[in-house]
This record gives C-alpha cells, structure tokens and sequence, in this order.
C-alpha cells in the first residue's frame, strides 16, 4: 500500500515540475560536451551524472560518455566503453603496472585510438542538437583512489587530439571526486591512492606542463605525437569530496557531487546569460579561471556546493491524499441509518417478500390430490374406524404417503431453498442495496448488521423471526401430534348412508386424511423453509458484519497510515520549507470539496465515477479504493489553480496561511526571505576542506537558478550589495519549480587541501614499505 501511495506522491511531483519548468530554453547546453569517466570505481559517477544530465538538459540526450575500464561498465546507448590493461595483483606494483602495460601493449593502445577517434565522430554528428559547434567541451570525471587515473593525461591528450581534427576549440575540465568517509576497509591504500593521484594532477596543472608522446595510432601501426605545450592541461580542475569546507560530512555523500558535476557542465558549457537586470552578474568562465589564478604559476584549484531549496511537493500531494480521504472517510460514516422498515424494504425480508420466495420454492396444494392415487391396502372403513388417524394412514399406505410427500415434495423443496440461497445470498442483497447506494454506503452497512445498531438491527429482525417461526412451527408440530391421535370415527366427514358402498367411504376419508395430514404437513414445511431461510441469513450477517469489520478496521488503519505518511513526509521537508503544510493543504481540500459538493451535490464523490461508498472493498480490495482515492485527487483536487503556482507563490500563500488563525508561528514574507537565503547559503557549502588560515587567494562567485523577475531573487540581489566580498549573479529560468544557489570557491593550493595534510602521511609511509605509485619514469613525459 505505500508503494502504491508513495508513487501517487512521485508521479505527482514529476507531473508539476514537468508543468513548471516546461518551456526553460536555459537549461540546456550550448556546444557538444563529452564525458570520459575513469577507472571501475567510475561508474556509479558516470550512471546518476547522465540520468541527472538527461533530467535536466533538453539536449541531454546529444551528450556521449566514454568510460575507461578495466573490468567493470555500463553498458547504453550513449556509453562508448575502452578497456584499460588490467593492473597487477600485487597491490605494491598495483597503480604502476597499469601504466608499464598500457606502454608496452600495441593493441591496447590500437583499441583506444579507435574508441576516441569513434567517439569524437560521433559528437560531430550530433551537432544539430547545439546551437554553437566551433567548440566542444570535455568533462573527465575520476574518482581520486582508482589506480586507472594513472593514465589520465594520455587518455586525456589522445580524445582531445581527435576531437582538434574536427572542432575549432576544445577545452578540457579536471573534475575529482575524493571520499573521505571509509568504512575502515583498505583506507591506508585508498588514501596513498589518492594523494599519489593529487600530486600528480598538481603538477599536471602546472603553468609550464608539457607532455610527448606517440600515442595516436592507425590501423598500419603508423604512430604519430601527442603534444601538449607549456600550459596547464586542464582548463579548470574541480575537487569535489563527499565533506564540506566545514568539515561536515555531506548528507547524501558523493550523490550530490554527481548532481554538482551535472551543474558545474552545464554552467561552463551555457548560452551567455542576457543582461535581465543591472544588479545581476553573469557567470563567465574565463573571467572565473583569471580570478583564482595567481602568480608564479602555482597550480591553484577550485570546488563548489550546490544547494536546493523546492516546494515541498511530494509532502504536499501526500497531506492532500490525507485531507480527501479525511472528508471521504467522515461521509463514510456519516451515512443514512436504516429505519426497520425501511431495511426490511431494501433487502427484500418483508413477510411478502419471503412469501413470495416461499412460493418458488414449495409445490401448489395440487401435490396432494396427486398423493390420493397412492396404492391402498383394501382395508375396510369399518375396521379404520376403529383406529386413530396414524394407525389409519399406515393401514392404508404402509409408509408410501410419507415416502411420497418426502420424495416429491420436502426433499425438493430444501434443494430449491439451497439453489436460492446459493444464488440470491444476504452479502450480494446488502453490497447492491447498502454499499453500493451513494446515501448509505459501508458503514451504514456495518451498523445495519452489528450486534447492537442503532436504527434498523437486522439481526435482532431476523433473531425474533427465527423465534416467532420456531414457536409457530412447534405449535404446528403439537397440532399434528394432536390430530394423529384422534380416532377416525370422530372425524366431521360426510362417508355416505346406509347404502354407500365400502370403497366409496375408504375414498372418502383417504381424501380427508391427505387433506387434514398432509395439508398441515404441507403447512409445517412452509414454516420450516421460511425458518431455513431466516437462520441461513443470520448466519450469513454475522459473516457479513465480521467481513465488513475487517474493512471497517482497514479503513481506519489507512486513516492512520495517510496521517503518518503525510506527517512523516511534512517533518522531512526541509526545515522551514515544510511549514504550514498541513494548515494549508487541509483548508485548500476543504475549500476544493465544498465548492465541488455545491455544483455536483454533497454526495458526488461518493458515486462509483468518483471514490465510490466503499464498494470496492468487497474481496479486501482495498488498493482499490486507493487507486480511486489517487485518481480522485489527481482529477478533482490537484489541478486546482492553488496547486499551479510558482514556488515562491506557494511558499508565500503557505506563509501566511495561519493570520486567519491568530498562528503567532507563521512566517512574515521578510523573514520567510531571510531565511531562505540563509538556508541556500549554508547548503551551498563548497564539497572540500581546506586550511583557511593558508588561503591566500581565496576566490567565491555565487549564482542562484531561478527567475530573476521573482521578489525573493531581488531580495537576494541587493541584500548586502555594498558589503559582499563575492560575486553574485542568478542563472534566468523561467517557471521554476524551485531555487537553487551554487557556490563557486577557487584560488586554493594543494598544500591548502586538508586532505592532503592530513594524509600525506599514508602516501610517504606506503612507499618506504616498497609501494609504487608513479608513472613508469618517473615524469618522464613533462
């Protein structure tokens, strides 16, 4: 069930932020870009960065990935895989022996020129999907303790090298993903891992960082150099680690670096921003890699946080889910009582009612005219005189009129009583009648037949029928026994005078005797049947009421699970975002409803089109009504014009949603401001710890996503205009669902990065106990 409710809640969100941001031409990319992920530990990286891209970029689907492997990849459509030599199995020679082999291998190395010479061709061929196409952009992503990054800058200068043949400009990015967080397991040669990668990427970002080699290769073994001059290697290199600059761990560990490295792409890679507003800076790449350079040629670096701020909707579809079915359930249970009368009415049980289903089942009198054919014994009237009724009819028939009556006529009529009840049974009677009926519904049902009901009770009806049967039946027994042991002489029958003959008289009295006897008999069964009949069904309303006690109970157990799934999603908010959910949503459904149940009538969700009166519980399908439920809201509640806003409209209404209520706790749109700029601030934290009091160069630009023409936007823009030691600019999309604010941080050196002060130790202790992490040479090739 919280499947089914959790994906009303998901399918909701994704339907209005669809809605919301549709029609945002800024969220796609410029010019081509294409990824090369790096190593085995890359692939998660390389999965949650072209979902986050695909999500979020229109042209998401024109970016190609090229991951380099040794054993582990993805396979799909937008994923060129190349296989790396595979590394020794002495963990000692482990990252070095990648690098030996790959410069020894031929075919490994004829393999790899034929995926980045495939590659680059097909980034060329989707360049109708980018509105520049002089430049391409290549995003290398590698997680810092994978001993494939020894082959970084190879990999790196061949795919740039074929992509130089077809592009006017490429530009690389650096970005490095560090997990400090380690469960205990291998951490020592993880770290050495690491710092090994770092110093290596140091030098690499060195302004005179120069590397030959003869790595482009044809099919006739023809080698020709790679060259790469006296400049970094990387335009920009980003370290992102999985702990913030305050020394946090991040929540989400390194699936937010993935989302931030699909940010970071775009905003190096987008349309130039318009000039919206004179308060606002765009980003601007170039301008962003002078700032955090300095003299000297140091090799400096950069990182970034990203943080979101949306409207809570997932909570929001969950406490309206909770709102409709605390009105639905309430109607549920504020349905008609049953005057007795009128339950007898509905269900068929008046004493005509039960007559005429009697009438179907038992023979027409004429049976017993049929019974006076029966074979006699040629007994004589006189000697029948002489004995009382019983004796007489078994002088007469020996038993054969018993065996008659029970054969074709009491047997038959249980059998037809079964069929009856078999095919016309009490749960089908109350489901059409009761639950089915938009004015009653399950609960008036439940009531109807519980033990002690208030209204109609129709097991105490049907409790005082069985007594007034079975006290008629016993009388009607008592008078059988009666008329059996009355004497035949003393019967009031007319058997002729003096000159009618014998046969004549036995006729006569045969005929009485039938009538008299069986007649009753006859009479007896038609009590008997109407008591099978009314025992039948009081064992079926017991049945019935414990069947719809289960539902009873059901229901209330979803009342309490809406409640806490609704609850638990509203204190999972983010913090003050989730505020005034309940308040709000609550009064909008009640506001919603009561306006739809004065156009359509106050019973309208009631009917089977909308919710339903709880039929659809019949067979515990409650998922069922859940899935009417969903529907009901999705159809009647959620395209309301309260559910389309923007999100600061929203979050503004919500605000002040408690001033009718005297709520001191509601937020004013000052504060609410305020608040939200504090919050964006301090989840914007850049992923990387550093030693501020060794950073000289620090660097900050601050970009906020989302429409500049909104109050809060311009609130952000000029709050501390005069003061703020950082650049801010917002990134224009129009309808967003949301805000979000990026934190740029550059200027910092490796010695500044707590992670290598702190762990530079494992590298230098890993190598004196004989260790290798270097490229084979040394650095021969810089």
């Amino acid at each position: 069930m919280r499947d089914l409710i959790g994906e009303f809640a998901t399918q909701y969100v994704t339907e209005l932020e669809r809605q919301l941001d549709s029609g945002n031409g800024q969220r796609s990319i410029q010019n081509p870009v294409l990824f090369l992920f790096l190593g085995d530990k890359s692939v998660e990286a390389l999965q949650a960065v072209r979902a986050h891209n695909e999500r979020s970029w229109q042209n998401g689907h024109g970016v190609l990935y090229v991951h380099a492997y040794q054993d582990k990849t993805w396979e799909h459509p937008q994923v060129i895989g190349c296989r790396l030599p595979q590394a020794d199995d002495d963990k000692k020679k482990m990252r070095t022996s990648i690098h030996e082999r790959f410069l020894l291998d031929e075919a490994v190395t004829m393999e790899l020129n034929k995926v980045m010479k495939l590659a680059s061709v097909r980034v060329a061929e989707m360049g109708k999907l980018f509105t520049a196409f002089q430049q391409v952009n290549i995003a290398v992503v590698a997680r810092a303790d994978d001993p494939a990054t020894i082959l970084l800058p190879e990999l790196t200068l061949l795919l740039k090298s074929y992509l130089n043949e077809l592009f006017k400009n490429v530009s690389v990015d650096l970005y490095v993903l560090l997990q400090e967080k380690n469960n205990g397991e291998a951490f020592g040669f993880s770290t050495a891992l690491s710092v090994s990668f770092l110093e290596e990427v140091n030098r690499y970002q060195q302004s005179d960082y120069s590397y030959r080699a003869n790595l482009l290769v044809t099919e006739d073994l023809v080698k020709l150099p790679v060259e790469h001059v006296n400049a970094p290697l990387f335009s920009l290199a980003y370290l992102l680690s999985d702990k913030t600059e305050h020394g946090l761990f991040i929540e989400g560990g390194m699936q937010e670096n993935y989302e931030l490295i699909s940010k970071l792409v775009l905003l190096n890679n987008k349309k130039v921003e318009p000039e919206f507003h004179e308060s606002n800076d765009g980003y601007n790449k170039l301008q962003f890699m002078r700032s955090i350079s300095v003299e000297h040629g140091q090799t400096k670096f950069a990182s970034a946080g990203l943080s979101k701020v949306k409207r809570p909707t997932h909570a929001i579809a969950l406490t309206v889910l909770s709102a409709v079915f605390d009105r639905y359930w309430e109607r549920l249970q504020d349905g008609e009582v049953l005057p007795k009368t009128k339950a007898r009415e509905k269900l068929g049980l008046t004493a005509h009612d039960l007559q005429r289903k009697l009438a179907g089942i038992l023979p027409e009198d004429h049976i017993l005219d049929e019974m006076t054919g029966l074979m006699t014994s040629g007994i004589s009237y006189s000697e029948l005189c002489s004995m009382n009724m019983r004796e007489a009819e078994l002088a007469l028939f020996d038993g054969s009129s018993q065996a008659f009556f029970e054969a074709n006529v009491a047997s038959g009529a249980r059998k037809r009583l079964e069929h009856m009840l078999s095919q016309e049974s009490l749960a089908d009677l109350i489901q059409k009648a009761v639950i089915e009926d938009e004015r009653l519904g399950l609960y008036a049902a439940y009531y109807l037949t519980a033990e002690h009901a208030n209204g109609a009770n129709l097991l105490d009806e049907l409790r005082t029928g069985i007594r007034e049967t079975s006290r008629q039946i016993e009388q009607m027994k008592a008078e059988l026994v009666d008329l059996y042991q009355e004497r035949v002489d003393r019967q009031d029958i007319r058997v002729g005078g003096f000159f009618t003959r014998d046969k004549e008289r036995v006729r006569t009295f045969i005929r009485h005797l039938l009538d008299a006897v069986y007649g009753k008999k006859l009479e007896l069964l038609d009590w008997e049947m109407m008591l099978s009949i009314l025992v039948s069904y009081e064992k079926q309303t017991e049945q019935i009421h414990r069947q719809l006690g289960e539902q009873v109970e059901q229901l209330e157990a979803l009342h309490k699970q809406l409640r806490e799934i609704a609850k638990t999603s509203v204190r999972e908010a983010t913090d003050y975002l989730g505020k005034n959910v309940d308040e709000y949503y609550e009064s909008v459904v009640h506001e919603t409803i009561r306006s739809l149940e004065a156009s359509r009538g106050s019973d309208f969700y009631m009917e089977q089109r909308y919710i339903g009166s709880g039929a659809l519980l019949s067979g515990n399908r409650l998922a069922g009504l859940v899935e009417r439920l969903c529907q009901f809201c999705r159809n009647e509640i959620l395209t309301r014009a309260p559910f389309a806003l923007s999100f600061e409209a929203e979050l503004l209404a919500r605000a002040n949603v408690g001033a009718a209520y005297d709520n001191r706790t509601v937020l004013t749109k000052e504060d609410l401001f305020l608040d939200l700029a504090l919050v964006l601030e301090e989840r914007a934290a850049v992923h990387i710890e550093v030693f501020h009091f060794l950073q000289k160069h620090r660097y900050e630009e601050k970009y906020l996503f989302a429409d500049i023409h909104n109050d809060f936007v311009q609130y952000a823009l000029h709050k501390d205009e005069n003061t703020r030691t950082y650049k801010l600019g917002c990134i224009h999309e129009e309808q967003k669902s949301g805000i979000e604010k990026m934190n740029l941080m550059g200027g910092f050196g490796m010695e500044e990065l707590m992670f290598y002060r702190n762990n530079k130790k494992y590298h230098a202790s890993y190598e004196d106990s004989g260790f290798v992490f270097r490229r084979v040479g040394g650095d021969e090739s810089s």
